[in-house]
């Protein structure tokens, strides 16, 4: 097995450049027909293709940052970083619709960031030299919702706000996924079936039960086989799982998951910079990392050259995935803020009123909720001394600093009509026009 950090990208098993299109074949055999994978198509092991569809993915922009901006996000992160409680949810940068959350701290080398539902942005100070621009990290959800390509394309917009922007979207990371449900029994997959340029084969169970492989991990090019399924009991995801059910998994069926993550490195050595570059190359992306750094394989114990081993079948339905670029997944909807869901508020949300009924001894759930707040409001009235608010204070203050974290609403100061970050621009600019 060869490092996975070391790999020529041009040394391909077959000789083949891994970025050159490869001849469709008129007959698939295996495969069966699906929203992602050509029609004439036969399925003979029982694999169906869900989806397939670019999971994560991270993007840079070079550029230099505007000195207003800059002025205004130092002031946000600030506010992030005040000891008033009262300056806290004031940290947030509405940019084209989205209403970000301003963190408290970068992260090296860049100086601040910006949080959504949609996209993490790491912003360069003013003046850096050798760092880009922007960092951003593009949310799977939005991605599988509404596709890469208009991701991107609203990402950029909001970067063209924050500053000069000098460069197109270059790729620092792209993971490629498929989903899929199949017969073939992934928990009798032995390591030595495994052919590829990887060092680590890392096999894991959950409970005791077999939930998949992670292959070259810490390498610059990495791939998960895994039961999707089994981790959304722990992790959900209600607009993955609709889409499921939209395209006819059953209650009782498991979808796995293949997945490649492709670093910068790696990508470079395959000669993909930017974003048009990977749009362009997602099929012979996936046919290198399936054919060329990773195969399923049936063992001879005959022939030492690993080449010529025969390839699992079911191996070769995951291969032959076709990579259209029109998803006939039907785009939705995403949400732009990071609000909880219904089962968090109203499951776990009810913890402190059902604790309160029981201490009480009510049963009532109207008289119940009445006296929960009333006792409340009587615990940081009395309070007030101490924090400095009564009870409407308090919630009121709990709410602004919810508001901040869930992208839901802007909070103004209470004690006046000009945000802090824009009297922040007016003085610096105040102060140059009177050489100060």
């Amino acid at each position: 097995m060869q490092d996975s950090n070391n790999f020529d990208a041009g040394c391909c098993e077959d000789g083949a450049n891994p970025r050159s299109p490869r001849p469709q074949q008129e007959h698939c055999q295996g495969t069966q027909s699906s929203n992602t994978v050509p029609s004439n198509c036969i399925n003979t092991s029982q694999t169906k293709i869900l989806r397939v569809g670019i999971d994560s993915l991270y993007l840079s922009y070079q550029g230099e940052l505007f000195e207003d901006k800059s002025i205004r996000l130092n002031q946000l992160k600030k506010l992030a970083q005040s000891n008033k409680e009262t300056d806290i949810p004031l940290a947030q940068e509405n940019i084209k619709g989205h209403l970000f959350e301003v963190k408290d701290r970068g992260r090296h080398p860049f100086a601040f960031i910006l949080n959504d539902n949609h996209y993490r942005i790491e912003i360069a100070k003013l003046g850096a030299k050798r760092t880009p621009l922007t960092h951003a990290q593009i949310s799977s959800e939005l991605l599988t919702c509404q596709g890469a390509p208009l991701a991107v394309e609203v990402l950029t917009d909001i970067v063209s706000t924050l500053g000069i922007v000098t460069s197109s979207a270059n790729v620092s990371r792209a993971d490629l996924c498929v989903d899929f449900i199949t017969d073939y029994p992934l928990s009798s997959i032995t390591e030595t079936q495994w052919v590829t340029r990887a060092r680590d084969i890392d096999r894991f169970t959950v409970s005791r039960v077999f939930s998949g492989f992670v292959i070259g991990g810490g390498g610059n090019i990495l791939a998960r086989l895994y039961n999707k399924s089994l981790e959304m009991i722990k992790t959900p995801r209600p607009y993955l799982q609709q889409i499921y059910n939209e395209l006819g998994v059953l209650p009782e069926q498991q979808v796995w998951r293949l997945e490649f993550q492709f670093r910068r490195e790696s990508l470079r050595q395959l000669g993909i910079t930017s974003f048009h570059d990977l749009n362009s190359a997602l099929g012979s992306l996936w046919r290198y990392g399936t054919e060329q750094w990773l195969r399923l394989c049936i063992p001879n114990e005959t022939d030492k050259t690993q080449s010529r081993w025969e390839t699992v079948e079911f191996w070769q339905i995951l291969q032959q995935v076709y990579w259209s670029g029109d998803s006939k997944i039907q785009k939705r909807a995403t949400p732009l803020g990071r609000a909880p869901c219904d089962r968090t508020l109203f499951v776990n949300g009810l913890s402190a009123l059902s604790s309160f009924m029981a201490r009480e001894g009510i049963t009532d759930p109207v008289e119940g909720s009445h006296a929960f707040i009333r006792t409340a409001k009587q615990y940081h009235d009395s309070r007030e001394y101490l924090t400095g608010l009564d009870f409407f204070g308090y919630l009121h203050q709990k709410v602004s600093e919810k508001a901040r974290k869930f992208n839901s609403f802007k909070n103004m100061p209470a004690d006046s009509h000009l945000h802090p970050a824009d009297a922040a621009i007016a003085d610096a600019y105040r102060k140059l026009s009177d050489g100060e």
